[in-house]
């Protein structure tokens, strides 16, 4: 199975996001904001892009740092990365991190996993990103009515199942197994009568910036320091 994606080393400054577009006009009942998100100008979709700048380093040893580190932070690097271009410098894949949602007004802090869709472009002294498609895994459930054992035997196989799902994210099946965060953020019951986010929602969002941001403070360190 793949595992988490875990921070390294942070910067000191936070890498650049691209800015949160907020919907305005006669567009705005239709496309509700997901605070501090950066949202795609055409789709309203959550979207991470920018460069990553590092100065006096040719294209092909960057797609090569940003290929290290792909292949460190997944244990099953072939089942991540679904298309490898070093002849033009493209590096795209989907993978899974786990993000952290800090505590807000009368909800405890709490982790939840994130899928994702990355895709890097390699040009001499930069490299371009773009964090995208980010979901939830639809994990399977049960509702066992029995005793304790069997309760035990139908949650251990779920988890099998869970595994054995997310062992290849990269595949078309295991597609079936997320869900689009930005429908779920967006719905109704999400906001109060003001149209003010809920905490929960809030929690969602703040957990899906540090996640997202993190991992890229990880990829600059690497682009920037690679090991030796």
């Amino acid at each position: 199975m793949l595992r988490y994606v875990l921070p390294i080393l942070l910067l000191t400054a936070a890498p650049a996001v691209a800015q949160t577009v907020e919907p305005t006009g006669a567009q705005r009942p239709a496309v509700r904001r997901l605070p501090g998100l950066p949202l795609d100008s055409a789709t309203y979709q959550i979207s991470f892009r920018g460069s990553l700048p590092v100065p006096g380093v040719p294209r092909a040893e960057l797609y090569g740092r940003a290929q290290e580190w792909v292949a460190r932070h997944f244990e099953q690097y072939g089942a991540v990365v679904q298309l490898a271009s070093p002849e033009r410098g493209v590096l795209l894949g989907r993978a899974l991190t786990q993000a952290y949602g800090p505590a807000q007004k009368n909800l405890d802090a709490r982790s939840f996993t994130l899928l994702f869709l990355f895709s890097f472009r390699a040009q001499d002294g930069a490299l371009r990103y773009e964090l995208t498609d980010i979901s939830y895994p639809r994990y399977a459930a049960t509702s066992v009515v029995g005793d304790a054992s069997s309760a035990r035997l139908a949650d251990g196989l779920v988890e099998w199942l869970r595994q054995d799902a997310f062992s290849a994210i990269g595949t078309t099946a295991a597609q079936t197994h997320r869900i689009p965060v930005e429908p779920a953020l967006r719905s109704y019951d999400q906001y109060n009568d003001r149209g003010e986010p809920r905490p929960r929602m809030v929690q969602q969002c703040q957990g899906i910036q540090e996640a997202m941001t993190t991992l890229l403070a990880s990829l600059q360190q690497s682009l920037s320091h690679p090991r030796p």
